[in-house]
């Protein structure tokens, strides 16, 4: 019969289970360019908004919305990818997807001209 040992402290940031920055900046996985990902089916896990970069200081706005996206719902975060976009019409639909606590949600990236959207 097994006793519920205390588990001892080995030096390391894992034992502390340290919460995510719910303000953090970033997110995991490679970057990927929007245009590379249209008609792609994939599955949206987050996003952040107003993430500065240097295409939003020229356009002179806060900044764009970096999205992660995975291949399917079960992938883990280690496939992750993310891209960046100016899309209003992406960030609309993550911001209804977000009031609803509706993530992850499985999406198609769409394009025209120079339009990105989600269907």
């Amino acid at each position: 019969m097994e006793e519920n040992k205390p588990l001892v402290d080995d030096g390391s940031l894992a034992f502390l289970k340290i919460p995510r920055d719910e303000h953090s900046r970033s997110m995991k996985g490679d970057t990927v360019k929007q245009e590379k990902i249209v008609n792609t089916e994939f599955w949206v896990f987050d996003y952040l908004e107003d993430v500065p970069t240097r295409f939003s200081k020229i356009k002179g706005t806060k900044g764009q919305t970096l999205v992660q996206i995975r291949p399917s719902k079960d992938s883990p975060e280690s496939e992750a990818k993310k891209f960046f976009t100016g899309s209003q019409d992406i960030l609309y639909i993550l911001q209804q997807i977000k009031e609803r606590n509706a993530f992850p949600r499985k999406v198609t990236m769409r394009s025209e001209g120079n339009r990105y959207y989600f269907e």
